[in-house]
């Protein structure tokens, strides 16, 4: 993610400090990112989406993995998004990780829900 960060910095003519003032982030986080020292916060993912115009992120192919990429997507933690799925925490994890997944109407009614608050 750090190469299109820097890539796009640099198409724009921005400086670091330009794109830390426009997320809301120290001019330091933004060399870490460029220089892959660290990862940014999974919230600063959306900004970060929108800052690129496109999502970095590999395109999930399982259920889970499609979960785990919305969830990053919209910078929401496994708890935060079971709150709103109306699930456990664990029970989304075991998802995401593939040790399990919602079966008949349950999967059917959460990919009805991913795909209206994509």
């Amino acid at each position: 993610m750090g190469d299109r960060l820097r890539k796009k910095r640099l198409d724009l003519n921005l400086f670091q400090k330009d794109v830390a003032k426009l997320m809301g982030v120290t001019t330091s986080s933004v060399t870490n990112w460029e220089k892959n020292r660290v990862g940014p916060t999974l919230q600063m993912i959306p900004k970060i989406i929108q800052f690129l115009g496109y999502d970095p992120l590999p395109v999930g192919i399982t259920f889970g993995e499609q979960i785990k990429q919305y969830r990053r997507k919209q910078g929401l933690s496994i708890k935060k998004l079971a709150k709103l799925l109306a699930i456990d925490p664990t029970t989304l994890a075991r998802w995401e990780r593939k040790q399990s997944e919602p079966l008949g109407k349950l999967k059917e009614q959460l990919r009805w829900f991913l795909d209206q608050i994509s």
